[in-house]
């Protein structure tokens, strides 16, 4: 009897290990870069629309004040591609056994939570000090095309979605494994007597790699 459960139990921490959590959509590997085509629309008594692109890297490796490992998330910006690239500002990001952190503007979000499964919920202002907001993963292993570049797997991170008469809210992020993060989209528009006043932001990635 203990020689079967000894067993049963080896069986299981070796199935266990077999599972996909889905880590491979939110990579930690420092040098790693993704550069992104940035489309913007602003409006209000004007429409002002921008174009540029921003480039995400992770840049080196720590551990932060919990004693988590975590990686610099260095962004810069150029508003042409052949133009200079300039250090826009530094984020962190963390990914731990069940949940893939960004630190923003010193907000912490849960992007993330593992293992990835279509369907699933959680808060993404879980370590904020914002309302709750529930985040909803979509399209689990979905081709997306995000302009220059298509990805054959794929899983997207609904963030908000309130779209009536008067407010159009759309918040999602589309990540790819080995890669992360694909395409963003950040609208929060309403209208009053017809006029829109907000703004909408959609980021695409045209090239990623590995310095």
């Amino acid at each position: 009897m203990v020689m079967y459960v000894l067993f049963a139990a080896c069986n299981k921490e070796q199935d266990l290990s077999t599972i996909d959590l889905g880590y491979a959509f939110f990579p930690a590997e420092v040098g790693s870069f993704i550069i992104y085509d940035v489309d913007s629309v602003f409006y209000g008594s004007a429409t002002s629309t921008y174009h540029y692109q921003v480039m995400e890297e992770l840049t080196g490796a720590f551990v932060d004040d919990e004693g988590q490992d975590a990686v610099y998330v260095e962004r810069s910006y150029r508003n042409a591609p052949s133009g200079p690239w300039l250090l826009m500002d530094v984020w962190t990001q963390r990914r731990t056994p069940t949940t893939a952190e960004k630190v923003e503007e010193n907000m912490r979000y849960i992007k993330m939570k593992f293992p990835v499964k279509d369907g699933d919920t959680w808060n993404g202002n879980g370590f904020n000090n914002f309302a709750a907001q529930q985040y909803k993963f979509k399209d689990l292993n979905a081709f997306k095309d995000v302009g220059v570049l298509q990805f054959e797997k794929t899983v997207t991170v609904e963030e908000k979605n309130n779209v009536n008469l008067i407010d159009q809210e759309i918040f999602y992020e589309i990540y790819a494994p080995g890669i992360g993060m694909v395409s963003r989209r950040a609208c929060d528009i309403s209208y009053s007597a017809g006029a829109p006043s907000g703004f909408d932001v959609i980021y695409s990635a045209v090239l990623y790699g590995k310095d």
